[in-house]
């Protein structure tokens, strides 16, 4: 069943999945193949309880305690859809809510990661966006340009219908950009400047290319 959450609705402790060179933004869907153990017993106690999951970038520093390093600005997610493999696996579909800031880690017992986090730098994530500035079309070409170059491909016919809002969040989860890149589009102050940041991005991918074609030529 989907829920409507508010901001008061989340809670300020969760468990964190990390994962390398993977963002989502709220209002959009992260679907997840879960066959660690840890990270099933995560999703056990997920679903037994508020079905939220909190997820970050991990990234290659290790902190003190020898645990692996992850930035502090992620995502929290509500299971929508969860089954089971024969194998053992959860297949699950996150729906993004709310960005939030890591404050500090908990010690618990669990095999998976827990967090004291809070939501109060992304309040515009609970509210319908306007975007100013935004060319859709634009955007979409570039963006087949980037695809073009990297052999990449997907549905244009799906993309090219979808809202500004979901454009937007969907190009900067699935260019093939780097760590620090998507960490960069995720911790942006609105949807308008994600927008911003995203052209530039692609720009320097596409711009850059074609720069280094012609001076092979």
């Amino acid at each position: 069943m989907k829920k409507k959450f508010e901001k008061s609705d989340l809670p300020s402790e969760i468990p964190i999945f990390p994962l390398s060179n993977a963002i989502f933004f709220p209002k959009t869907l992260l679907p997840l193949n879960i066959f660690e153990p840890r990270y099933k017993q995560m999703t056990e106690h997920a679903v037994e309880g508020n079905k939220l999951i909190g997820m970050v970038q991990s990234n290659q520093s290790i902190n003190l305690k020898g645990k692996a390093g992850i930035y502090n600005i992620g995502c929290v997610g509500y299971i929508e859809f969860q089954s089971n493999t024969p194998d053992g696996r959860y297949l699950i579909n996150l729906k993004g809510i709310s960005r939030f800031k890591i404050k500090k880690e908990i010690d618990t017992n669990n095999l998976y990661r827990k967090f004291l986090v809070d939501y109060k730098d992304f309040s515009s994530d609970f509210d319908a966006q306007n975007i100013r500035g935004i060319n859709t079309l634009e955007l979409i070409a570039k963006t087949k340009k980037l695809f073009e170059q990297y052999q990449l491909s997907t549905d244009w016919k799906i993309v090219e219908k979808v809202e500004p809002e979901q454009l937007i969040n969907s190009l900067s989860m699935i260019c093939p950009f780097t760590i620090s890149e998507k960490q960069r589009l995720l911790e942006t102050k609105d949807i308008t400047d994600r927008n911003e940041v995203l052209n530039k991005i692609i720009n320097f991918y596409v711009l850059g290319n074609n720069e280094n074609n012609n001076n092979i030529h």
